[in-house]
């Protein structure tokens, strides 16, 4: 009656064959998606952190630019690349998958029901501490830096040019020369220490190390670069009128009537005064004075005098001027001289001995010359000169503070106590004027970023749930997923007793004895293992993958940025369910090699064991 015994044993191996599949499945549901490595791996055999760095931010940052244009002409490639170079030295992809397998390894279990709670610190200020030390090591150092800092340069020079109206007198200045002087005044060099003592007096404020921060910025060196870097750019035509518009020009309206009249009917106009100073003024000399005003402005600034009085000594320079009105005034006369109508000598002398003080004679002899006519008159054209114009012409002309201020205008009449005081103490910024420039939630936002950067960010299961209601989520159905999916990875484990009964029932029926029952068992498990292992391959390559591969999102249908993450979902998707697939192989391998060595050894031993007792070998089956 055996063979009947194993007919019975047909429908537990069908059974057991369905119970077999089905439990491969759900312990590799368990052991692969219930798992954090299993997650962490798929974003590490994808390189998803490096798609990050490569492909994610610089196509973000293209996006950001797209959408707010600049006219600041910044190199941007220049500046991209150092961006995601600093931002992938700061968070590398291995800090990256570490800090993602802590995380999850973290939250998983509660979101599996296995834990009813969960803290996940991330140590934030390590990652300040070592941001830091990229930026002022690297960063800083870097040619994108340089880029910005001379495109910074250039748009600033361009602002300027395109705002001279709004300086105290005209000026036509060039961009180049501009920017020239900028970066005098301020070199990259200067610039690149500056930027990291602040970050070092800025970083212990945010650990909370320090309750206060000063970053000061020492001017006191730059003053002078400053100095020169502005005489070098107003060494032009402009500042020359400038000197002449706002200097000479008042100063001849001021001590000069609109009209001087000189003896014997000669006349000269204020603008002709006025002239007569500037065609004796040359360039050089103006550049002079003015090397002289900015460097007294530049002591001021530094603290060196107390006030500004620069003495500017006009005595030749009127002398010139004089020179030049009696030539004129001389020239004048002698025109008017030789206008006389003619007449006989004893006419022009009686005339002249009859004549007032400045006066001219109605007539002139035709043999007398105009330098005969001054020596017969007494006529001194430029002492005339001297006397009615020189003489009511300062000897000196001071530049003073209130000189100063006067030209800056009146919206600025305090830069000039600001500069002194930012000069003589540094320029500085404090906490408290960054308090005044946040309001409330800023203030309380600042406060949550220094407790994260001190003591580490902390997000925990009341965090999660706090941010669902927030969010109007309702989380009762999540709960009681959370609640099944525990109860049922708890005693998954269980399920194999109904295929393991299987086994034995079709050992029972199939066996004569202890070990072909063993045997029939295990042939069995070999089978099943062998048909499934190989299925589930078919089964993946010639149906499963071209399946999946239809039903992914199609990336053409997408754009930049979007496209690229298409692209990469579809990867991840890709290499999980192959990951998956691969798991379930693996495990059904295992059983596949654990029966073949079973079966095998107990072949043996029904060879082996009764040659050992002598006896004929017993049949398996």
């Amino acid at each position: 009656m055996m063979w009947v015994r194993r007919v019975f044993t047909i429908p537990f191996i069908l059974v057991f064959f369905v119970l077999f599949a089905a439990l491969l499945l759900v312990t590799q549901v368990n052991c692969g998606l219930g798992s954090a490595t299993f997650y962490a791996d798929r974003l590490e055999d994808t390189e998803t952190y490096e798609f990050l760095y490569d492909t994610v931010v610089p196509s973000a940052l293209d996006e950001i630019e797209e959408e707010q244009a600049s006219d600041f002409p910044i190199d941007v490639d220049a500046l991209k690349q150092e961006a995601v170079a600093t931002a992938e030295a700061i968070l590398p992809p291995e800090w990256l998958d570490e800090t993602f397998r802590s995380a999850l390894g973290a939250v998983l279990p509660y979101i599996l029901g296995d834990k009813d709670e969960f803290s996940f610190t991330l140590d934030t200020r390590e990652r300040v501490e070592h941001a830091t030390d990229v930026i002022k090591n690297e960063t800083l150092e870097s040619d994108a830096v340089a880029s910005l800092y001379d495109d910074g340069m250039s748009y600033l020079a361009e602002q300027l040019v395109e705002n001279q109206d709004n300086l105290p007198f005209s000026l036509d200045l060039a961009e180049a020369d501009v920017e020239s002087a900028l970066k005098e005044a301020a070199p990259l060099d200067w610039i690149k220490p500056q930027a990291s003592a602040a970050i070092d007096s800025a970083l212990p404020y945010f650990t909370r190390d320090s309750d206060h921060f000063t970053v000061t910025l020492r001017l006191e060196d730059r003053v002078d670069a400053v100095a020169d870097a502005l005489v070098d750019l107003l060494a032009g035509e402009e500042t020359y009128d400038y000197v002449i518009e706002q200097i000479i020009t008042p100063m001849v309206t001021e001590n000069i009537e609109q009209a001087v009249n000189l003896p014997f009917s000669v006349t000269l106009l204020q603008d002709e005064i006025a002239t007569a100073l500037k065609d004796s003024l040359p360039q050089s000399w103006v550049q002079a004075q003015f090397e002289s005003i900015v460097d007294a402005i530049a002591a001021y600034l530094k603290g060196e005098t107390a006030s500004i009085s620069v003495i500017i000594d006009i005595t030749e320079v009127k002398d010139d001027a004089v020179a030049a009105l009696a030539h004129m005034a001389d020239q004048e006369l002698e025109a008017l001289f030789y206008s006389l109508p003619t007449c006989s000598m004893a006419q022009f002398i009686m005339q002249l001995q009859g004549l007032q003080a400045g006066e001219i004679p109605n007539c002139r002899p035709a043999t007398v010359s105009y330098e005969e006519f001054k020596t017969l008159a007494g006529v001194d054209v430029e002492a005339s000169v001297q006397e009615m114009i020189g003489d009511d012409i300062p000897d000196q002309w001071v530049f003073t503070e209130a000189d100063l201020r006067s030209a800056m205008g009146a919206d600025n009449e305090d830069f000039l106590d600001e500069a002194r005081d930012a000069v003589a103490d540094g320029w500085e910024y404090t906490d408290a004027d960054l308090l005044d420039e946040l309001d409330r939630d800023g203030r309380d936002t600042l406060e949550d970023v220094r407790d994260w950067i001190a003591n580490g960010y902390t997000f925990t299961h009341e965090d999660l749930r706090e941010l669902a209601e927030d969010n109007d989520v309702d989380l009762e159905p999540f709960d009681d997923a959370r609640e099944h999916v525990h109860t049922a990875r708890t005693w998954w484990w269980a399920l194999w007793v109904l295929p393991t009964l299987c086994l034995v029932s079709i050992g029972f029926l199939g066996g004569r004895n202890w070990k072909s029952r063993l045997a029939w068992a295990v042939a069995v498990l070999l089978i099943s293992s062998i048909i499934l292992f190989v299925g589930f391959a078919t089964a993946y390559s010639s149906y499963g993958e071209p399946e999946l591969q239809e039903a992914l999102m199609d990336a053409g249908d997408y754009e930049g940025l979007e496209q690229d993450l298409a692209e990469q979902g579809n990867r991840i998707i890709l290499n999980s369910v192959d990951a998956f697939n691969s798991g379930l192989q693996y495990k059904t391998l295992w059983f596949l090699i654990g029966s073949a060595v079973v079966l095998i050894g107990v072949l043996a031993w029904a060879i082996v064991g009764p040659r050992r007792g002598r006896g004929a070998p017993s049949g398996l089956f």
